[in-house]
């Protein structure tokens, strides 16, 4: 299939993804059906974020088109979840949990509120932050975490069981977000794991589980995100969950075309979050 020519770019929206080693970007038309374009960005690891990241836009022209609406969603590990309510500012709470912290640069931090009595708090470095919002002016940012907490606690078949979330992605390192609630849909953990073997994934796993009242027989686990890494690791969360179901794929997604099938979760989502 040849990829659709953006002619009118008011007519189109775009997402940016930022994730470790790599910038995706979905490109959708407002009035189209199967117009997704994609692509895949890599971004040179030998330079600080923010000048690997003007390489990647300026490269690709068609990103700096005057586009209906653009989105931004970061995907890191530098973020927290804190409940509401806790009687200090995000610059104190990202201090206190040292997010952004590693480099010498010093980190932007950011909340959002994904669901009610939560929020997560997150950091980019700086100058990355400033070059995001100096090239795509009023775009709003996001964190992936915040639109799989989103698209995961609205969803009405929550029911009377503990259920444990797990978004595997396949990039620069392996990662996992995972996220439980109770028998009664109250959130109860949130977290964000690198990994390297399947047993990784099932201590991880079994780990949040145990923390939401999880009952390996009579509760559930869905996995998303990349289709190779799911599969491998399902046969092995089997053995000690019964039900291991994969994450039915939203069906309003695929109007946009095949190729959403090969976008990281998160971007696919955002529309179904708003």
């Amino acid at each position: 299939m040849e990829t659709p020519v953006i002619d009118n770019p008011r007519l189109w929206r775009l997402t940016l993804g930022l994730c470790p080693g790599v910038l995706h970007a979905v490109m959708t038309s407002t009035v189209a059906d199967s117009s997704l374009v994609y692509r895949r960005l890599p971004l040179d690891s030998r330079q600080p974020l923010h000048k690997a990241l003007e390489e990647a836009v300026y490269s690709t022209p068609e990103l700096l088109s005057d586009f209906d609406r653009i989105d931004i969603v970061v995907d890191t590990e530098s973020y927290t979840a804190v409940p509401d309510g806790v009687g200090c500012g995000i610059d104190i709470i990202g201090d206190v949990t040292q997010i952004g912290c590693g480099g010498s640069e010093a980190p932007a931090i950011m909340c959002d509120r994904p669901v009610s009595g939560t929020q997560i708090v997150w950091a980019l470095p700086e100058k990355s932050f400033q070059f995001l919002a100096r090239t795509f002016r009023n775009a709003p940012m996001r964190h992936a975490v915040t639109l799989l907490l989103t698209y995961w606690g609205s969803r009405d078949e929550m029911g009377n069981r503990a259920k444990v979330f797990v978004h595997l992605s396949d990039g620069s390192l392996r990662r996992l977000d995972l996220v439980s609630y109770d028998g009664g849909g109250r959130l109860v953990t949130v977290s964000s794991k690198v990994w390297e073997g399947d047993t990784d994934v099932l201590y991880y796993v079994l780990a949040g589980a145990k923390l939401s009242g999880f009952d390996p027989v009579a509760d559930e686990v869905f996995l998303c995100g990349d289709g190779a890494l799911r599969h491998s690791v399902t046969p092995l969360l089997s053995k000690y969950v019964r039900h291991v179901l994969p994450l039915i794929f939203p069906s309003a997604a695929l109007r946009a075309g095949k190729e959403a099938f090969k976008v990281p979760f998160p971007l696919i989502i955002l529309p179904l979050c708003e």
